[in-house]
């Protein structure tokens, strides 16, 4: 059944159903069927010059440090890409007079896909679904696709409970540790205004997957010494559990119209082990950052755009001599000048927390 879907997608987009109850025993970083299929499509879009531009063969340095992070040389993705949306608002109204997800060519668009409270493994099917695989145009990396949750509502570049359900169940049906799922929300590095994350691999590890927390409340943390202070979610119970936990900090942000970036990711578990011997097993960790809008920084002290894959240590360059001098002083500098001084962030930190043990008490 699998092959007679992927290979009759010319006459019909196959839609592909994801549970949305996923367990951490479901959590297995081995890669599945869909990450299988999603590549394929992926690389028949290439072959076909869906793309703004060839995409060469990644080139990644790890910078020298205590961080351990990552450089990665593009040198199209800035040139080529569509220009970004102008908005003065984390929470302005989607305008479909603007480029929208609606205008994709049907060649850009690569699968379907519901979520089910009913599945409890993957699923195919030649149904409809109420969200939308896309490839990303202008990719950074290979498989570099869209996840557009319900696309049709025209909804803003705003974070929904849903989408981060989304984002959660791709990212754990797929099962692959070099996967990550991001989203840049309005002020902070978004392009389009109409809700979107994005999914792609990196093969290299990530400092934001490894560095050290303390509890905060229930499965939320905060980051201790990362350059930009911040939140990460892990999952303990349940991926509906934790989606309501991590939207219910987004919500704090959006109230407050803050700009924030996120991912979600595999890492390091949250509480410290203390026995050395021991190699823990990965969890999923979800990272949420509040940030400073992105207009309002002077972008002559940027050496680089920190958006979300920049702020989890994954150094996005299109400039050659920068991708071969760049250092971890000069990462960290750029990364602080997005980021809140800790007075700020601890206001912050303190409606978060608030608003989750309200959240806690009353289920």
């Amino acid at each position: 059944q699998h092959y007679y879907i992927t290979n009759n997608l010319s006459m019909k987009r196959a839609c592909v159903t994801l549970p949305r109850h996923l367990t951490p025993d479901k959590v297995k970083v081995s890669q599945t069927l869909i990450n299988g299929l999603v590549d394929s499509l992926w690389s028949k879009s290439k072959s076909e010059n869906v793309f703004r531009y060839e995409l060469s063969e990644s080139c990644l340095r790890s910078i020298p440090g205590q961080c351990q992070f990552c450089a990665d040389y593009n040198e199209h993705r800035f040139s080529k890409k569509r220009a970004a949306h102008s908005v003065s608002s984390c929470n302005q109204p989607f305008n479909d007079s603007l480029f929208n997800f609606n205008k994709l060519n049907d060649s850009e668009i690569l699968l379907e896909v519901s979520l089910s409270d009913d599945a409890d493994c993957v699923s195919f099917s030649m149904d409809s679904g109420s969200s939308l695989v896309a490839v990303n145009a202008s990719p950074l990396s290979e498989s570099h696709i869209l996840l557009l949750p319900s696309p049709e509502k025209c909804l803003n570049q705003r974070l929904t409970l849903g989408a981060v359900e989304l984002g959660l169940s791709f990212s754990v049906s797929c099962g692959d540790p070099d996967l990550r799922v991001v989203f840049n929300s309005l002020r902070a590095f978004a392009s389009i205004n109409h809700l979107h994350l994005h999914a792609y691999k990196c093969s290299a590890s990530l400092p934001i997957e490894s560095a050290p927390v303390v509890h905060l409340v229930d499965c939320c943390y905060k980051l201790t010494t990362y350059p930009v202070p911040g939140f990460v979610f892990q999952l303990q119970t349940d991926t509906v559990s934790l989606a309501k936990s991590v939207f219910t900090a987004v919500e704090v942000l959006q109230d407050q119209d803050i700009p924030h970036n996120m991912m979600i990711t595999y890492g390091d578990p949250c509480a410290v082990h203390t026995d050395p011997t021991i190699v823990p097993e990965p969890v999923l960790r979800v990272c949420l950052w509040p940030v400073k809008p992105s207009d309002q920084l002077p972008a002559d002290e940027l050496l680089f755009k920190p958006a979300v894959c920049e702020i989890s240590g994954h150094i996005l360059l299109h400039d050659l001599d920068l991708f071969q001098t760049i250092t971890e002083t000069q990462i960290i500098n750029t990364l602080k000048i997005n980021a809140f001084e800790e007075d700020q962030f601890q206001e912050i930190t303190a409606l978060v927390k608030k608003k989750l043990e309200a959240a806690n008490n009353s289920s």
